[in-house]
């Protein structure tokens, strides 16, 4: 079986193309991204974006279980970029696709191979200001 990451369950509308990769780490048959990833109008979580924002972003992991086989190459360009914020991100995510139980992830931080189980997407719940916190 092979296909994009919109066919896979869960990933319905998504981009991952828009989205940023905040972090990636890998432990032993385990590997996550970190993103803030732009949800589609049709996806239920969507909303209008906050004021300042051009869509609507949320924190989410993309999480690869049962990895029996991790290959990453061109890790030596990875250069975070800052936004205006300060805060950092290592570009998007240019595609995710899958052939049989095998996966290939490419963006600016290079490309990732791996064996492993189906991914699965947890998008987070919106952070709420605590009324006692200043913006």
């Amino acid at each position: 079986m092979q296909g994009n990451y919109t066919s896979f369950p869960g990933f319905e509308d998504i981009s991952l193309e828009d989205s940023y990769v905040l972090d990636i780490v890998v432990h032993p048959a385990v590997l996550i991204l970190k993103l803030d990833v732009l949800l589609l109008p049709g996806h239920p979580e969507h909303r209008l974006p906050a004021p300042g924002e051009r869509a609507c972003f949320r924190q989410a992991t993309v999480v690869f279980s049962s990895v029996r086989d991790l290959h990453w190459t061109g890790q030596s360009i990875i250069r975070p970029a800052n936004d205006a914020s300060g805060s950092a991100d290592y570009g998007s995510v240019d595609s995710l696709t899958r052939v049989d139980n095998s996966y290939r992830i490419l963006g600016d931080w290079g490309e990732i191979s791996l064996q492993a189980d189906a991914p699965s997407l947890s998008i987070h719940p919106p952070h709420t200001l605590d009324p006692n916190e200043t913006a």
